[in-house]
């Protein structure tokens, strides 16, 4: 089987380098002078590696969605979607018993759903983020969804909270431990001992939830 890289970047390097990123792409980087011989003598010297990279990440389960969106699948609320375009000029969103559906207008597809999940996320975490505060008693200055990568959640020093929407793809289990840990954050600005015991309180197995989220870390490249 002869190894196909999905992209070949040049550059004034000085050595061959090659990368699988987190969607299981064979990334080649190479110097200006280096012919495409020695590239694919490079990826059958490295072949072992690069079948096994791609399978630990690819059994992650998680692909970048396609151009065209139509029959693409995603996480909601840790249950599969999905999508289907239409020539619908509103989104049509329908539960079933084991996949949901979103009927995506196909004029400017990908803008109006990344707008329809910010909207649903803004309000579920606003709701979810009322409900625990309320049974936690910690009173926080707003909460607020943002389009960050970098984090699940964040508490500034103001105790304003903001949720990547992202989080809208978690099941319900793991937004509930976002929730407490930024809560928690009003009460012990560090993640001290006191802090643990705070989130512990609230949720007993977080670390199963926690795991959830680090698994499927690839969910933030979503959209």
């Amino acid at each position: 089987m002869t190894i196909q890289p999905d992209a070949i970047i040049r550059s004034g390097r000085r050595t061959l380098a090659i990368t699988i990123d987190p969607f299981g792409r064979l990334i080649v980087r190479a110097p200006y002078s280096c012919s495409q011989e020695r590239i694919f003598d490079f990826l059958r010297e490295k072949k072992s590696w690069i079948l096994r990279k791609k399978s630990e990440t690819m059994g992650a389960g998680i692909e970048l969605p396609p151009e065209n969106l139509d029959g693409y699948t995603f996480l909601l609320l840790g249950k599969h979607c999905l999508i289907r375009l239409t020539e619908e000029k509103s989104i049509r969103f329908c539960k079933g018993h084991t996949i949901d559906e979103l009927f995506l207008p196909k004029q400017n597809a990908r803008a109006k759903l990344v707008r329809w999940l910010k909207e649903n996320a803004r309000r579920i975490f606003a709701s979810v983020t009322e409900e625990k505060a309320h049974e936690m008693g910690v009173a926080y200055a707003s909460a607020s969804v943002s389009s960050a990568k970098s984090r699940w959640g964040s508490c500034s020093s103001e105790d304003k909270i903001r949720y990547t929407f992202r989080l809208l793809y978690a099941p319900r289990e793991a937004i509930e431990y976002v929730v407490v840990h930024e809560l928690a954050h009003v009460k012990h600005k560090n993640h001290s001992a006191a802090f643990w015991e705070t989130v512990e309180r609230y949720v007993p197995d977080w670390k199963k939830r926690r795991k959830w989220l680090k698994t499927h870390r690839l969910l933030m490249e979503i959209f």
